[in-house]
C-alpha cells in the first residue's frame, strides 16, 4: 500500500542511496596530491599522473541496498518478511558506514597529515539512510501490532 508512512521512509531509504553513488564521499589536498573517493574508486592524483583504486564492493553494497528498499515495499502484505528485510538493510547500511571509514583511514595514509580533508554529502547519505530504515521498521512493527491485537479480539 503506497499510502503508508512506511512506504515513504522506503522510498527515501533507495532514493538517497541512489544519490550516495553518484556523489563524492570524501576528499584531501595538498599542494602535490589530491585523493577522492566515491562508492566505486578511491582516486589518488599526482603530478605524475592519476591513480586509481577500486572500492567497488562499497557501490555493489549500496545497489543491494537499494533493491532490498524497493523490494520490501513490494511485499507491503507480508510484515514480518520486511521487518527482516528492514533489518539485514540496516546491517548493509552499517557495512557501507564501516567500508567508508576504512577507505577513508587508507586514504589518509597515501596523503600527508598537513592534508586539508573534509567529509562530502556522500559519506552522510548511508548515516540518514539508516534513521529513515530504523523508522520504517518501527511502523512496520506497529503495524504488524495492530493486526495481532485485532486477531486477537475476534
Amino acid at each position: 500500500m503506497i499510502q503508508r508512512i512506511q512506504t515513504l521512509f522506503l522510498g527515501l531509504v533507495a532514493f538517497i542511496m541512489t544519490l550516495n553513488l553518484f556523489s563524492t564521499v570524501w576528499k584531501a589536498d595538498t599542494a602535490e596530491k589530491s585523493i577522492l573517493l566515491t562508492p566505486f574508486y578511491l582516486s589518488e592524483k599526482t603530478m605524475e599522473g592519476e591513480h586509481y583504486h577500486g572500492v567497488i564492493y562499497i557501490a555493489l553494497l549500496i545497489i543491494l541496498i537499494i533493491g532490498i528498499s524497493i523490494f520490501s515495499i513490494t511485499r507491503f502484505k507480508n510484515r514480518p518478511l520486511q521487518l527482516k528485510l528492514g533489518l539485514g538493510n540496516s546491517v548493509l547500511l552499517a557495512l557501507v558506514v564501516g567500508a567508508f571509514y576504512t577507505v577513508i583511514g587508507k586514504g589518509k595514509s597515501m596523503i600527508a597529515a598537513d592534508a586539508v580533508s573534509h567529509f562530502d554529502p556522500g559519506f552522510f547519505f548511508p548515516l540518514i539512510a539508516i534513521v529513515l530504515n530504523i523508522a520504517a521498521n518501527y511502523y512496520i512493527r506497529k503495524d504488524e501490532n495492530l493486526v495481532k491485537s485485532v486477531d486477537r479480539l475476534r
